[in-house]
């Protein structure tokens, strides 16, 4: 009789809106029309109002990039990680899921690990230095989204599989 092989159930982990706490192990959370903050600058004019970061959102020198990506659901098998510089995440007209690992001392991220948020449009989560990441994909379909980090990272890792992965990713409907 041959030995049946068993398949690895790929772990699942279900997004979530970020907040200033459940996102702190990965980065921070802005977002700037919620209302006057210490961290903010809020200006207005007739029917318009507007609102800006205090100090810069990324500490490095920014490049600006644009990611078109699929829609929901989908299966997060490889990440990506930036030691040297932060990355922000701007959703444009719609909502995206980002799958992220907390920074490893190893050479790949753990499933165990893995965390999904669902970030809205006027929200814009900031990665810390060495935090794994997927590409987002779109809530509701395929979107795009912007990004602001430095390309000079030599400390960038390549597209690495997820250790112990991969990982379903789901968002509760």
């Amino acid at each position: 009789m041959t030995p049946v092989k068993s398949v690895p159930v790929p772990r699942a982990v279900t997004a979530r809106t970020p907040d200033a706490v459940s996102f702190a192990p990965f980065g921070r959370v802005l977002t700037p029309h919620a209302g006057p903050r210490p961290d903010l600058v809020v200006t207005d004019g007739p029917g318009w109002t507007d609102a800006y970061t205090r100090e810069a959102l990324v500490r490095e020198n920014p490049h600006l990039g644009m990611t078109s990506a699929p829609g929901m659901p989908f299966t997060s098998t490889v990440m990506e990680r930036h030691a040297n510089v932060e990355e922000a995440l701007l959703p444009t007209m719609s909502a995206v899921v980002l799958a992220v690992a907390g920074p490893t001392g190893t050479d790949a991220p753990r499933a165990e690990d893995v965390h999904a948020f669902v970030i809205a449009p006027g929200t814009v989560v900031v990665l810390n230095r060495g935090v794994w990441h997927d590409a987002c994909r779109g809530l509701e379909g395929p979107t795009s989204y912007y990004w602001l980090s430095s390309c000079a990272d030599a400390g960038s890792s390549p597209w690495t599989p997820i250790a112990g992965g991969p990982v379903d990713v789901r968002v509760a409907r």
